[in-house]
């Protein structure tokens, strides 16, 4: 995915003749008809999105529901989240309101922000004419690939990490090329803000300590002033999340720190292949197979062509360095510090630097205790705009001829797999199983929720808090129910602090209390026995696939006994002895 060590031709001089005349433009134009059908893609990929939210009948998942309920209680920090979701869920229902929509959509268009910080990391890397084609070509790509077309439905960490890993990778290469404090400074600020919508920002630290070193530059390493300006800045952005960390006994780097190490499934090298051939589906299966055809068949290695200089403005310290510019003659190698030579091979290993050091940390986590398949996902950027390369070689002039079919059926394949998907319940009819269904855990939790309300305005139990035992139950009820206005809470018997309901709104332990408690249990026997009436007021089964229903019990508890019966005897007043007057 990189050019070949082969150099351009030395323009004859006729050709040279023919040039225009002129300086060469500092910095090819972002602007033109491309990305002009760019934009259109775009638009209608995110109307489509959008209508498919509506169109499929889909709810909140759970992770949604609590960012949402999250942002109602704005903090610095949550028990397993830094809290840039909450905030961005918070502005979004500010601006769309509190539908489902609504808190989706802001993060839903981050991902066309990165799409088009893509076309400018790809001027940045080969400032060219045909630079700005493989970005506009990246952008297109990344907007179709699966991992977009699924995670782009959802309020994420990922979307806001994404774009500042986009961002990050685009500020450091004009850091480390010009040594410019103003990029050292945007470099930290687009850490600092990843690092607090999720701690795997963190890992980007292992691409920026290559690039201070295997990127050419006016200086490297780090004995100057620009990485600690990163550092520091980016410290300081995530200093408020830290303290809030510090004053509840670290509970967001803790669960990460557990969610690393640890897994309810055994690691090893299955699943590290199948955390790998993800990453494959992530991309999409043609996009990745196309890279690997014309890589090998050397259609993506063509070299720049006579009469397109390959723009020298921000390798001049570099190449300065070297004693000026070498072009080079036919079969022989041009200098390590000319441009060509900076933008055909420090370029590409820039972007192999985007995605190796996420994707090693990801495989041995899958060996060692198994991974999630998105948690290498702002490695998916880097990636594309590889692939991209290969379907639109950056330092081609813009006439020569590119392997367009393999383009159009790489963004056509990946857009019918995604679509496929989505739809699939729709196309195989209401007998699909139900773990084919990708949405079926977002299906079926507002026509629930809708009979569990009606029970649960019934005058001699109206405005009553709600009791769950379940995280699950708690942030879909409080997103739900949000109507009722009804205070939530988890059932907490051992003082727990596992999750963020039970660090912030365990019941509390005070006899006498009156709640609903809803569960899936239809025997709660641990909980209702700690009261002195117990009523079951509606049971809900929500059918949302031929062998799968949401099934929801509401009871009425009267009179909480304490989580133990030292407690009721204590605040009772049982345990002491009787007055002198009732002897």
């Amino acid at each position: 995915m990189k050019p070949s060590s082969a150099v351009p031709p030395t323009p004859s001089a006729s050709a040279s003749r023919a040039q225009p005349s002129g300086p060469v433009p500092r910095w090819p134009r972002l602007w033109g008809p491309r990305t002009g059908f760019l934009l259109a893609f775009v638009a209608l990929l995110m109307a489509y999105r959008m209508w498919a939210v509506g169109h499929t009948g889909i709810s909140l998942f759970f992770d949604e529901a609590q960012y949402w309920d999250w942002s109602k209680h704005l903090a610095w920090g949550y028990f397993s989240k830094p809290p840039l979701i909450a905030g961005l869920i918070w502005l979004s229902t500010a601006l769309f309101g509190e539908g489902v929509l609504g808190v989706k959509l802001l993060c839903m268009l981050l991902y066309p922000a990165t799409a088009l910080a893509m076309v400018g990391l790809a001027r940045a890397l080969w400032p060219t004419s045909g630079g700005v084609r493989t970005g506009i070509v990246a952008a297109a790509l990344f907007m179709s690939i699966p991992v977009v077309g699924l995670m782009g439905l959802f309020a994420s960490t990922d979307a806001p990490l994404i774009l500042c890993w986009t961002l990050a990778s685009w500020a450091l290469w004009r850091a480390q090329v010009t040594d410019r404090l103003v990029y050292w400074v945007l470099t930290g600020l687009a850490c600092g803000v990843g690092l607090m919508g999720k701690y795997t920002m963190a890992a980007f630290a292992l691409t920026a300590i290559w690039t201070l070193w295997g990127v050419p530059g006016p200086r490297r390493g780090v004995l100057r002033l620009g990485p600690w300006v990163t550092v520091l800045l980016a410290a300081a952005l995530l200093a408020p999340n830290l303290i809030w960390n510090a004053q509840n006994a670290f509970p967001t780097l803790a669960h990460t720190a557990e969610l690393t190490t640890q897994s309810n499934r055994q690691g090893g090298l299955f699943p590290a292949v199948q955390f790998l051939l993800g990453q494959v589906l992530m991309l999409g299966p043609v996009p990745v197979l196309a890279a690997i055809w014309l890589a090998w068949q050397g259609r993506g290695t063509q070299v720049a062509t006579q009469g397109t200089p390959v723009s020298t403005s921000q390798w001049t310290h570099s190449t300065q360095q070297a004693g000026g510019l070498e072009s080079g003659t036919l079969g022989r190698p041009v200098a390590r510090q000319s441009a060509y030579h900076l933008a055909s091979v420090s370029s590409f290993r820039f972007l192999w630097a985007m995605c190796l050091p996420l994707q090693g940390v990801a495989v041995v986590q899958a060996l060692y205790a198994d991974a999630h398949v998105n948690w290498a996902a702002p490695s998916m950027v880097g990636f594309t705009m590889l692939i991209a390369s290969t379907l639109s070689a950056p330092l081609l002039s813009l006439s020569a001829p590119r392997p367009n079919r393999w383009l159009l059926a790489a963004v056509l394949s990946n857009l019918v797999l995604t679509t496929a998907v989505l739809h699939l319940r729709e196309i195989a009819g209401p007998t699909m199983p139900s773990r084919l269904d990708v949405l079926v855990r977002m299906r079926g939790w507002q026509e629930a929720f809708d009979q569990i309300a009606v029970a649960m305005k019934a005058p001699t139990v109206q405005g009553l808090p709600l009791l769950t035992d379940q995280r699950l139950l708690i942030t879909e009820a409080a997103y739900h129910l949000r109507h009722l206005n009804v205070a939530t809470y988890a059932w907490n018997p051992k003082g727990q602090r596992n999750d963020h309901y039970q660090m912030t709104r365990s019941l509390p332990n005070k006899v006498g209390q009156d709640v609903l408690l809803l569960t899936a249990n239809p025997k709660p026997d641990e909980i209702t026995q700690r009261f002195a009436i117990v009523r079951e007021l509606t049971v809900v089964k929500q059918p949302v696939g031929p062998d799968r229903a949401i099934t929801l019990h509401l009871f009425f508890l009267r009179g909480f006994l304490g989580y133990d019966q030292e407690t009721y005897l204590r605040q009772s007043g049982a345990d002491q002895p009787p007055a002198r007057d009732e002897l």
